[in-house]
């Protein structure tokens, strides 16, 4: 009978220092809320159906954008888990950035 081996998780890496928090800070800020800003801003100035539109087409460049973080620093085993905005900010930080 084979035995199962339970595979290793990894915790989501703690940020140090201030540079690295910030730009935690800053790159959470920008993935979550771009789509809404933008969104916003094209409303105010044109009107609501391009601003509406806008906010779709934002919506869906940062889903691609967090997939692609997802997949560039997660471990393999663990790139099918549910992570939120900030946790694929701080694994994408501590992999590329802030080592």
């Amino acid at each position: 009978m084979e035995e199962i081996v339970p595979q290793i998780i990894e915790l989501t890496p703690k940020i140090t220092g201030k540079k690295c928090k910030f730009l935690l800070l800053l790159l959470y800020v920008s993935i979550t809320y771009t789509p809404i800003l933008m969104g916003l801003g094209v409303w105010y100035f044109y009107n609501l159906m391009i601003g509406f539109a806008i906010y779709l087409f934002f919506t869906l460049a940062m889903g691609i954008v967090i997939s692609k973080l997802r997949l560039l620093c997660l471990p393999p085993n663990q790139t099918e888990m549910s992570y939120g905005n900030m946790a694929i900010s701080k694994w994408f930080l501590s992999k590329v950035i802030c080592y």
